[in-house]
């Protein structure tokens, strides 16, 4: 309601500015653009946060991406604080046009259970060979390490964006 009043506020001045005092204020009260412009505004709220000209300099996130990954032994880090998990070695390749940012933080597995299991994103950064590829070149790979908490076997492991869209599933050796 205060961005309506303010909006209005603001259409009337301009309209002072341009045209002198007495048609500006007519214009403007009885025009409908004051509930235009308010519509308006969060159209043009989400034409910004789309503008293709803002992720055009950042690595994209949803480029296609090929994925296998190992089961291997779990090896803990300097960060350990105790605990029972499971590791996996993963491979990501770029198989896009543009670059894309993998990082350990974006896996989940699913484990014998059928759970669904989230990546352990400190454990899996203190490991000696982790995934950190903030900008991953079209045909470049990334190998390394994610841990994950729990002792049962990881099934399949996604890829995910920071959107939380699935980029790519693999099983697990």
């Amino acid at each position: 309601m205060a961005g309506i009043v303010i909006i209005i506020a603001v259409m009337a001045s301009s309209g002072d500015d341009s045209e002198g005092g007495g048609s500006a204020a007519p214009e403007a009260a009885p025009s409908a653009s004051a509930e235009d412009v308010g519509g308006g505004q969060s159209g043009e709220t989400a034409e910004a946060t789309e503008d293709p000209t803002e992720s055009a300099d950042a690595p994209s996130f949803s480029e296609p991406v090929e994925m296998v990954a190992e089961s291997v032994e779990y090896v803990p880090s300097p960060l350990a604080n105790g605990g029972d998990y499971v590791a996996v070695q993963v491979t990501v390749t770029n198989k896009g046009e543009a670059p894309t940012s993998i990082t350990s933080g974006f896996f989940s597995i699913e484990n014998a259970n059928g759970e669904t299991v989230e990546v352990d994103v400190v454990e899996s950064a203190g490991q000696q060979d982790r995934v950190d590829a903030p900008e991953l070149a079209p045909g470049d790979s990334e190998t390394g390490v994610v841990v994950f908490p729990g002792t049962a076997e990881p099934q399949t492991i996604t890829l995910s964006n920071l959107m939380g869209e699935n980029l790519a599933t693999a099983e697990v050796a």
